[in-house]
């Protein structure tokens, strides 16, 4: 318990007392200055309790505090004591993070086939980015509310931007007013009204984080809210120290009602009544130490030294983790986040996927599906993006898709006074030359009929790889031979198309067949027509 439990502070308490005996010897008992270094004691502990600081690390402060006062009575070995501290704080560290994977090890093997099914779903592709939905939540708010908290999560087997607002002034009114969802796909919005007692943001002990750092005296990683059953709900993943505190492992997901009543629910217990059953922030950090100390794969095990160390040879399953998390549905309708492992030597391919759902994390060894690095990937369409004016292109939100092959798909935004989404970009993830870029237009629908429009072209568009869909009732043919080469030409929407042989015969030949009223739908770079939807 005492390395649990609020009741380790004591050493920084003795601590004080120590200071003051050590006072003492010289000066008699100075009760002021007792008084003085017990008061100093009470503000750190009450700085590190607001800061969420686990009592545990309190200790360890203490302990090294209390060495500091024995060594300032000689000031050589005051010098020692600190040149050894520098030393030996890194190697605890270091040692903190190998001795918690391989202690504590949550991943499992799988087998890459697995991923098809998982990546099949292009209802996950995020079309409307966190830029855009920030912007249209802040439509929702009043001028007296502010956006407190938000997260991207699954609820009800669709992926949604959701936030947390609270009034401006959480001391007269503290309570979570709001919940804002935006669908990460179409953008539609909903504002459910709440008055949740607990959750970001809030004034002492309504705030989540204080809360459940105060009941547990542990580390809180992510906090987040949600909907479940029409009902609000706030979370906080609460983990635990081991080993002295060297190690941290998956706690607990404490879940506080719309009136406050708690629930804790064990990570990774596969509970599916609320979306994430996990911290992702714990995960980041510990599936990234995890694949850096990786030493074997059967069976699982890792080494202080996997990058080599004099004789030490480098583990060849070392790896370094991507600095890009996806985020999907599950099957049973939890969110799941996807991690990359890259090579340290060549950090534009992926090596390895590892999964994380409220069951646990599972890797998959990727090396022979020869993935190109979504970061890499994205440079390559970045350096195709046209400019435009009075503002800038950018990729983001890189998503790997299984459609007869792995493909990247890409949402281009437009920078300007506002953030929209200009087009996609759609990219062999194994042979990433093959890429085609679309550009949005309102007569494709819907962001989602977009998207669905893209993935039925593929990274066919190769020599045209900007296009754009346009819609309409044919009102005029044309047909004539110019150099040798047959063009056809249809006016829609009062403007003029043509066509080439070259963009394929069967393609050339359904164009053949478009009579004077037809409604087609084609895909146009430049006035020239290069892919067929309709007819």
């Amino acid at each position: 318990m005492l390395f649990s439990s609020w009741l380790s502070v004591l050493p920084l308490v003795l601590l004080a007392l120590a200071l003051s005996i050590m006072a003492s010897e010289r000066r008699g008992i100075n009760y002021r200055l007792l008084a003085f270094l017990l008061g100093l004691v009470s503000f750190l502990v009450a700085v590190f309790v607001f800061a969420t600081i686990p009592p545990l690390y309190l200790s360890w402060i203490a302990f090294f505090g209390f060495l500091l006062v024995l060594s300032a009575r000689n000031s050589k070995i005051l010098v020692v004591f600190i040149i050894l501290l520098f030393v030996i704080l890194p190697l605890l560290v270091a040692f903190r993070e190998y001795l918690t994977v391989s202690t504590y090890n949550i991943v499992r093997v799988g087998s890459p086939e697995e991923l098809k099914t998982l990546f099949n779903n292009p209802g996950s592709v995020v079309l409307v980015g966190h830029a855009m939905a920030d912007a249209v939540a802040h439509t929702q708010l009043s001028p007296n509310e502010r956006i407190a908290e938000w997260e991207e999560v699954v609820i009800n087997g669709t992926p949604y931007w959701i936030f947390a607002v609270t009034p401006l002034n959480t001391i007269a009114q503290n309570y979570v007013s709001k919940l804002i969802l935006v669908d990460v796909q179409t953008g539609e919005t909903k504002a459910i009204p709440v008055h949740m007692s607990v959750g970001s943001g809030l004034w002492l002990t309504n705030s989540i984080e204080l809360r459940s750092f105060l009941l547990s005296s542990q580390p809180i990683g992510n906090t987040y809210p949600f909907i479940h059953g029409g009902k609000p709900y706030f979370a906080a993943c609460v983990n635990r120290l081991a080993n002295l505190g060297l190690s941290e492992y998956p706690g607990e997901v404490y879940v506080y009602d719309q009136d406050g009543n708690l629930r804790r629910s064990p990570q990774f217990s596969g509970d599916m009544s609320m979306p994430e059953n996990y911290d992702w922030e714990y995960l980041d950090w510990y599936v990234g130490k995890w694949l850096y100390y990786l030493s074997s794969l059967s069976p699982v095990s890792h080494s202080f030294f996997s990058r080599g160390f004099l004789w030490i040879p480098a583990s060849q399953y070392s790896q370094d983790l991507l600095n890009m998390t996806l985020l999907l549905p599950g099957r049973s309708g939890d969110t799941v986040r996807v991690y990359f492992g890259v090579s340290p030597n060549n950090p534009n391919s992926i090596v390895s996927i590892i999964i994380a759902n409220n069951t646990g994390v599972y890797y998959y060894d990727v090396k022979t599906l020869g993935i190109y690095s979504p970061y890499y990937v994205q440079s390559l369409v970045q350096a195709k993006l046209p400019a435009i004016s009075g503002g800038h292109l950018y990729s983001k939100y890189a998503q790997l898709v299984y459609s007869n092959g792995y493909l990247w798909v890409i949402p281009i935004y437009a920078q300007t006074n506002v953030v929209s989404l200009w087009g996609l970009a759609l990219v062999n993830a194994t042979s990433p030359s093959e890429m085609s870029i679309y550009q949005y237009s309102p007569s494709y629908g819907s962001y989602k009929d977009f998207l669905a429009m893209a993935l039925s072209l593929g990274t066919g568009q190769i020599s045209h790889p900007t296009c754009k869909v346009v819609a309409g009732n044919v009102t005029r043919l044309l047909q004539f031979v110019y150099k040798g080469d047959t063009y056809l030409v249809l006016e829609v929407n009062g403007r003029l198309l043509y066509a080439t042989p070259d963009i394929g015969i069967q393609e050339f030949t359904r164009l053949l067949t478009v009579k004077t009223g037809d409604q087609v739908r084609l895909c146009v770079s430049d006035d020239r027509i290069v892919q067929v939807f309709k007819p």
